[in-house]
């Protein structure tokens, strides 16, 4: 049931989100962003926080053992000295070389310990505490009271859920740990300088309170930006849940193009604010290397000044000092691309702490609250009077007041918008009244604990809502809270059976494939209304409640599966308090008390009979129902039995096939049911999902050329200082003018490569930035697009749900976009600086060089090699398993009013945090196992830097290469090793971006079997003539071995009106999908004017067609917006207000719209839920009547309505119908809509058993004629 159509406008989901990001909220949330990344940690229990203790100790020492080689270099450079001045002989020379070379042997053997310790504790540690933290923000979700979700927040919760959590997971794993080893190496490296020589550090110690202060400034300009993007992000991710969830209408109204621009809207948003970032970036980058360098050349020159003034001794000390400066100085900027991963994650945790912190009016959580042992059934509504909280000022109920006696039977009737189902959710608890009590037993129920409540109180909705799972599980959910929840499962499968039994489900669901455990898809997509509504009413009368309500709970069944469940709800109701909700009025009569409701107010109450004696307002509802089968009125008990007998029994489309297709169908059919499965996908590469990326975005070409340009000056600065440093080390040989004039050459040749540093990575950084702000855009809006664009095979896919592809849709361009900013850059500096440094190093000295560079490169490259690959291949199976909770957040999210009624919130939280802990438990060992490559990559660089020592020191000692040859090479080699290492630090975000990459352009590339070719570009359909079924044989795609329907052969002329009955699941649901186009046949042929239907264009085709579904769907957004969509018009602001007043005037709609204070601009809320089920469905059909089909599909369009609208809606329909040249086909189980047809088809077992008109059928006396009967009034 959705919120009731009495609630009246309120501020769109839109603003409501729009205001979370006020500027003075924006404002505390900067000032909080490092208090909540803080408390992330917060969620961390003892064996997380003692496993980041031991990370972090790891990440310390690893950091000061880099440091610390810097005193085996000054050491090394003095012992250079010594031998090549003649202090020290050849051979002892290589003896002290061999000594130091083996301290890199040993500090590489610890650095793989430490690596490996703090890289895998530390992300093993984040998955667990992103763990508890969705856990806990699901927690929140279903906590919150009903109120709260009627802006429509639904969908961005569930995103935001996956999104964020991801966003946190890469804030707090290795990237911390990184930081930490960053921090250790700066600190340590100091502290080695200051041990070194003192005064020389201390001069050039301003370096690094500068470079602080750039970040600093930085970051907090970027977290208020990133906390206004992601605000931004959870209005989208709400706005395309809808849209997803709702595939089928998107294709009936070829509208995906429109709702894929109102989505760009909030992406031009974001992005607008994210191009903000590029000058940011800019200068966070550019100025710290400039500072680095620039403090480099500022410390060799005051250095080779104080070895000139004899305040320096050694010029190894020198060399330690500048390495120190250098290496600490790095570390510092290492952190910059980490420091935006912490504010994503603190942006993205403030924005979860937000509903995790608020309080819930009404909490099913708590445990307080009265419960008594024993439940009579007597509710009291005394004086209620009651507002919505989105509406406040529009009174809904007013001083309202009702006696409902235990064990009798209530039911309320009246037109929409007139109260009743605000009473049931009164009576839920959904909202408090504004005034006035609600009484069971005489206790208020707000004194009673609120689950003790609702699993006594259960209610059968109007809109039945199933979860993904099997018919047992969602049967079994209403058993949670009663004793039979912990029994065995035999005993539970035994009361299930009973429940669908009563029910009239037990047939159907034991002719599905796998009876009982067969699974029924996302919310129960696999099973007709008329299935799904049975399954739910057993879902409610397992557990034997006290009370039950049941609002419209037959709306969705056929004559005679609503007349045998309405006998077994009538036996159900005996000894129960049962309040009904009904404008189906055959399912009332024998009601102990009927109350006429209008406006709020009661009109007249009695029973059947005592109402119809008084002539009033109830008797005109009964008249307008009545079928007048024939002369005697009602059926008897007796004739109820007889025809419960001999009624066929129901056919199921799931039921297997006892024929089968042709060999060659069943093989195309099989390859149909493959095309669109993900995991048949050959991935691409990180070269070829760059190349395709830059191929694909023309736009940023300019971009894409000065970010090359830039990354080639970039690189220039290693080789560039390998050489500066060589000729440095030379400088330390001479003495006097000569040291001072070659030492201030070389400083300010530093100074210049300073220089163009700064202007290198300032362009990079700009650059990078604009290239990923509009590849997010870009590929967000492509995303949603190419999945809309899908046949709906794609969404019948179990890992399609909607809670997956509304998480996809979030976090593949958010990983495209960590890829793709900055990193993309680094990625292209680090691997270019290897070959660069490489080739100096071979170029200057190819002995040592290739020595060097062949011995250590491969290795290195190979782990980095496997890393890659086994980190690709854990996040490819970690993403998966996530889309499994995605999905159970989303489907329980939006289904909040289900999940509540049954009290099932912490059932679906255990399912939830289940889910988590299987993604969790099956990712430990893949990551244990892949971090032993990345250690593997940070200690490698050590092993070939001693061995570049002791063959450089052998080489020198014999002579052949000088010393600059030897620091030439040998620090290209370090650089080269170093660039090596660092470019596998960022592994984690390439595995990420190339897998998202790869989904992306795979289901870019998926082309739907139903769409626009040039061969059908101008096959439009004729004037609609006729419309022909020849042997229509057809089997769900994923579904290939259950027939649905079995040969259909059907004429139907231009101006008819034909009608599809039978009972549930038979196929008539199916016919109105072929007739959208949907699916197309799997053999036989649907013909228009002659033309293949298959033949034309789809689009063209469903132009002249229009559909209004039996759960009618509409979109977030206004009355005008969603009625206006039924046009094919470029813009929903094209189409004049009085078309569509004339729409709403047609279905019945304008005087509940024109009564509204914001009239056609009233927000319809997230999936029109702030709007009841019958004035949705009169906005759908009003959506339908604007198009002026050709073709007019109506599945069950006035199910919803209450019986003055649906005869005056009907009557609009009927005259739709008989408009000359519109074919109008509708599947109806109200038999009274359709008895005016030109021919009435009778569906059975995926057939047409019976057809004609309905006088022809009803004197054929036979299935037809059974559901007439079923269904009379009087």
């Amino acid at each position: 049931m959705g919120a009731d159509s009495e609630k009246k406008e309120h501020a769109p989901a839109e603003d409501a989100l729009a205001a979370a990001s006020s500027p003075d909220e924006a404002v505390k949330e900067e000032g909080g962003a490092f208090k909540a990344y803080l408390r992330i940690f917060k969620f961390g229990g003892p064996l997380e926080k003692s496993l980041q203790v031991v990370a972090v100790v790891c990440a310390l020492a690893s950091g000061a053992g880099i440091a610390l080689q810097n005193l085996i270099f000054g050491t090394f450079v003095t012992t250079i000295q010594d031998f090549t001045t003649g202090k020290s002989s050849p051979a002892h020379f290589r003896g002290e070389a061999a000594k130091l070379a083996l301290y890199f042997v040993y500090l590489g053997i610890a650095r793989f310990v430490l690596a490996y310790g703090y890289i895998s504790l530390t992300t093993f540690s984040a998955y667990r505490i992103t763990r508890n933290i969705r856990h806990k923000y699901l927690h929140a979700a279903l906590r919150q009271e009903v109120a709260f979700y009627d802006i429509g927040s639904g969908g961005s919760i569930a995103t935001q859920a996956i999104s964020n959590g991801r966003l946190i997971q890469v804030g707090i794993a290795e990237k911390l740990a990184l930081t930490f080893q960053g921090v250790s190496v700066f600190v340590t490296a100091f502290i080695v300088a200051f041990v070194t020589q003192w005064k020389l550090t201390l001069i050039v110690l301003c370096i690094a309170p500068l470079i602080l202060i750039v970040m600093g400034v930085v970051s907090t300009i970027e977290a208020s930006i990133e906390t206004k993007i992601l605000n931004i992000y959870a209005q989208a991710g709400s706005f395309s849940e809808g849209i997803l969830s709702s595939a089928r209408t998107v294709h009936a109204f070829e509208i995906r193009m429109r709702l894929v621009q109102k989505f760009d809207k909030f992406l031009e948003d974001a992005h607008r604010l994210g191009k903000k970032k590029s000058p940011l970036f800019g200068v966070l980058f550019s100025f710290e290397y400039f500072i680095i360098y620039a403090g480099f050349a500022l410390a060799f020159w005051q250095g080779i000044h104080m070895l000139n003034r004899g305040e320096i001794t050694k010029s190894g000390d020198i060399f330690t000092v500048l390495l120190s400066v250098v290496i600490g100085a790095t570390s510092l900027t290492m952190l910059a691309p980490y420091i935006i991963e912490f504010t994503r994650a603190a942006s993205a945790a403030a924005q979860l702490f937000k509903l995790i912190d608020r309080k819930s009016e009404i909490d099913p959580f708590d445990k307080s609250g009265e419960q008594p042992t024993e439940t009579v059934g007597v509710v009291d509504l005394e004086n209620i009077t009651f507002e919505y909280p989105t509406r406040p000022g529009v009174t809904v109920l007013n001083n309202y007041s009702l006696h409902v006696p235990a064990g009798k039977v209530t039911a309320l009737v009246g037109s929409s918008g007139s109260g009743k189902s605000t009473i049931i959710g009164l009576i839920e608890r959904w909202y408090n009244p504004k005034a006035g009590t609600i009484k069971l037993d005489g206790t208020p129920i707000e004194k009673l604990n609120l689950n003790w409540l609702r699993k006594n109180v259960r209610l059968v909705q109007q809109e039945p809502v199933l979860f993904q799972g099997t018919v047992f599980e969602n049967i079994a959910n209403g058993l949670v809270g009663t004793p039979w929840e912990s029994a065995s499962r035999e005993e539970q499968l035994r009361r299930v059976q009973d429940a669908a039994k009563i029910a009239f489900a037990h047939d159907f669901v034991s002719q599905l494939p796998e009876g009982y455990e067969t699974m029924i898809g996302e919310r129960g997509g696999l099973l007709s209304g008329g299935q799904k509504q049975r399954v739910a009413i057993a879902r409610s009368i397992i557990s034997e409640p006290k009370v039950l309500l049941l609002d419209e709970a037959t709306s969705a069944l056929d004559p005679h599966a609503e007349g045998v469940v309405q006998q077994a709800l009538d036996k159900a109701s005996e000894g129960r308090t049962t309040i009904v909700i009904a404008h189906k009025l055959a399912t009332i009569r024998k009601a102990d008390n009927i109350v006429v409701m209008n406006k709020g107010t009661i009109v007249e109450q009695g029973t059947h009979d005592g109402l119809l004696q008084q002539d009033g307002a109830y008797t005109r509802l009964v008249r307008a129902q009545n079928l007048n089968v024939s002369d005697e009125g009602s059926i008897t008990e007796t004739e109820e039995e007889e025809e419960e007998e001999t009624a066929p029994k129901e056919n199921v489309e799931l039921t297997k096939t006892m024929s089968r297709y042709r060999t060659t169908d069943q093989a195309r059919m099989e390859a149909q049911k493959e095309r669109d499965n993900y995991d048949h996908h050959k991935p691409m590469g990180l070269i070829s999902v760059v190349i395709r990326m830059v191929r694909e975005t023309p736009e940023l070409k300019w971009a894409y050329i000065w970010t090359i340009i830039a990354v080639v000056g970039a690189v220039g600065a290693f080789p560039g200082q390998s050489l500066i440093i060589a000729n440095l080390v030379d400088v330390f040989t001479l003495t006097g003018s000569e040291m001072i004039r070659k030492g201030n050459f070389y400083s300010l040749m530093f100074f210049v490569l300073a220089l163009g540093v700064l202007v290198c990575y300032f362009a990079m950084g700009l650059t990078t930035n604009v290239i990923s702000q509009g590849l997010n855009h870009k590929l967000r809006k492509q995303c949603l697009n190419d999945f809309l664009r899908q046949d709906l095979q794609f969404f019948d896919r179990r890992e399609n749900n909607t809670g997956a592809l509304a998480s996809r849709l979030e976090s593949n361009p958010q990983a495209i976009l960590e890829l793709m900013g900055f990193n993309i850059g680094l990625i292209l500096i680090s691997t270019l600086n290897v070959l660069a440094c490489s080739i100096l190093a071979i170029v200057t000295t190819w002995k040592l060089g290739l020595v060097v560079v062949l011995a250590g490169l491969p290795p290195l490259v190979s782990a980095g090699y496997i890393k890659v690959r086994l980190d690709a291949r854990l996040d490819a199976s970690t993403s998966k398993r996530y889309s499994s909770s995605a999905a159970i957040a989303s489907e329980s999210v939006t289904a909040i009013r289900t999940v509540s009624s049954l009290a099932i919130e912490e059932t679906v939280l255990k399912k939830y945090t289940d889910e988590l802990d299987h993604a969790v438990s099956a990712s430990t060992a893949p990551l244990f196992i892949m971090t032993i490559a990345f250690g593997l990559t940070q200690c490698i660089e050590y092993f070939f830097m001693a061995l570049g020592f002791w063959y450089g020191c052998r080489l020198l000692s014999f002579q052949e290469v000088t010393m600059y040859q030897f620091f030439v090479a040998f620090m290209g080699t370090f650089f080269s090793g170093q660039a090596a290492s660092q470019l596998f630090q960022y592994s984690s975000s390439m595995t990420k971006g190339i897998n998202a990459a790869n989904y992306l352009f795979w289901l870019h590339d998926l082309q739907p079997t139903i769409q626009e070719t040039p061969q059908n570009r101008d096959a439009a359909p004729k004037a609609g003539n006729t419309l022909g079924f020849d042997q229509l044989r057809f089997s769900y795609p994923l579904r290939p071995e259950a027939h649905v329907l079995r040969g259909i052969d059907l004429e139907i002329k231009k101006g008819q009106f034909v009608a599809l009955v039978g009972a549930s699941g038979c196929g008539k649901s199916t016919m109105i999908a072929m007739l959208e186009r949907f699916y197309d046949p799997t053999t036989g042929t649907i013909r228009i004017d002659g033309d293949a239907l298959s033949e034309l264009n789809p689009r063209l085709y469903r132009r002249v067609v229009a559909l209004v579904q039996q759960e009618p769907t509409l979109f977030q957004g206004s009355i005008r917006e969603n009625i206006a969509l039924g046009i094919d018009a470029d813009s929903i602001t094209d189409v004049p207000d009085a078309q569509i007043e004339t729409a709403c005037r047609a279905a019945n709609a304008w005087d509940f719209v024109s009564s509204l204070p914001e009239g056609l601009a009233t927000p319809c809320g997230s999936s029109g839920m702030q709007l009841s089920g019958g004035q949705r469905q009169r906005i759908a059909i009003a959506r339908a009547l604007i198009r002026n089909p050709k073709i007019l599909l109506l599945d069950e369009a006035t199910s919803a309505l209450d019986t003055e609208s649906e005869k005056i809606v009907q009557r609009a329909l009927n005259d739709a119908a008989r408009d000359g040249e519109r074919i109008t086909i509708a599947v109806a189980h109200r038999l009274s809509t359709i008895k005016d047809a030109d021919m009435i088809c009778v569906y059975y077992g995926g057939r047409i058993v019976e057809r004609g008109t309905h006088s022809q059928l009803v004197a054929k006396g036979g299935m037809y004629k059974q559901m007439c009967e079923a269904q009379n009034l009087e």
